[in-house]
């Protein structure tokens, strides 16, 4: 046994770093759903010196937690500490730390003489604290001596914010070993001096559950305002009198002013799709332009279409943009509400030319182009 210690020494003191080690830099996201995990080599070729690095999101308590896991025994020092002033004969003295640390009386710990000649400066050297951090705000927990993990919760100072963290100094421990007083022995020592620049991924409907709920309730309420509408004077409907004209007026205005167009954006791709529905519904109110059928020269009834060249533009590039979003999506349920919404945007149009007799000629140019965009989300959609 004595012979397997002496080769580990040697092997540690092999695996000191003279000096500052030069600083490592990494860029890692986490999410609530997505902790980050990095493995960290204390002593090549001797995988139970090896050490996980682990930083977790926790989104309610709006905290990071960083871990160290490791097969063996692990100390840290929680601030800058003199070799000198808790050190004596290489017994390291918990009482002579500047903070409170859990440790039981009767058990000794002890410096190998490999690690304190490993020291770079001797009895001069200072131990650094083990994690340094920024936007970030330690929240209290007791300290140890002997730890089988490390583990530090953070509270976010600042959502919007990255924030970091840097490891440096990192002891590893053996023990107990059999005495009158129970010792431990700490033979390894290394600066990581690693810093973690880490984003945050935060979910964007986290919290939102009020205006998810009120965004599905408008929904709701456009939707049964549409159909009313539409079934009264969206029909093959022949308006024959003053009355209903301005009925027909009257209730388009109210409803276009009960419901104006929502133009913001929202993170959230619940509520956005509430957003993009709610407009369909809305476009399809302004769409609604009353079927008015005159008697023509010969006595035939003829009915002009009520939808104008720009509004059919717009609804040709609107299908448009629904394929290229179509084409971008990954999500099967993002991807069959994007067809649906192409798919009224072609009946509510060919609905209206269907009952037309008289097309401008402007109006029979917005079409073709309309056309297009139909044969494209056909192609595109359809046979996919």
């Amino acid at each position: 046994m004595k012979h397997w210690k002496q080769i580990l020494y040697v092997l540690c003191l092999i695996g000191f770093p003279m000096g500052v080690q030069a600083q490592m830099v990494k860029h890692v996201e986490v999410s609530a759903n997505q902790p980050y995990v990095d493995h960290v080599t204390l002593m090549p070729g001797s995988s139970d010196m090896d050490l996980l690095v682990k930083i977790a999101f926790d989104e309610p308590q709006n905290s990071l937690t960083v871990s160290l896991i490791s097969y063996r025994k692990l100390f840290v020092f929680q601030a800058d500490v003199r070799y000198s002033s808790v050190i004596r004969r290489r017994q390291l003295r918990p009482d002579k730390l500047p903070y409170v640390v859990a440790s039981d009386e009767q058990v000794r710990y002890r410096l190998t003489k490999p690690l304190k000649r490993s020291l770079p400066e001797g009895t001069k050297h200072r131990f650094q604290r083990w994690i340094e951090y920024e936007g970030l705000q330690p929240q209290p927990t007791d300290y140890k001596m002997v730890n089988d993990y490390i583990e530090q919760r953070f509270d976010i100072l600042y959502k919007e914010a990255n924030v970091s963290i840097t490891l440096r100094d990192i002891l590893v421990m053996e023990g107990p070993l059999a005495r009158k007083h129970p010792l431990y022995e700490l033979f390894f020592q290394t600066d990581l001096n690693r810093t973690y620049d880490i984003t945050i991924q935060r979910d964007p409907c986290y919290g939102k559950e009020a205006e998810i709920q009120a965004a599905a309730q408008q929904l709701e309420h456009v939707k049964a305002g549409y159909a009313a509408f539409n079934q009264r004077f969206g029909r093959s409907l022949l308006l024959g009198t003053s009355d209903l004209k301005q009925l027909f007026n009257k209730m388009k205005s109210m409803l276009l002013t009960q419901f104006p167009r929502q133009e913001e954006t929202n993170a959230c791709p619940e509520i956005q799709a509430y957003i993009d529905q709610y407009n369909q519904y809305v476009d399809s109110i302004q769409a609604v332009q009353g079927r008015f059928r005159a008697p023509s020269r010969s006595g035939t009834p003829t009915t002009t279409l009520g939808l104008s060249a720009d509004y059919i533009l717009t609804t040709a590039r609107r299908i448009d943009n629904q394929v290229n979003r179509w084409l971008l999506s990954s999500d099967k349920i993002e991807k069959r509400d994007l067809e649906t919404a192409c798919r009224q945007l072609i009946d509510q149009v060919r609905g209206h030319v269907e009952g037309a007799t008289e097309i401008s000629a402007s109006q029979r140019a917005a079409l073709r182009i309309f056309y297009e965009a139909e044969n494209y989300f056909r192609r595109t959609c359809v046979t996919q």
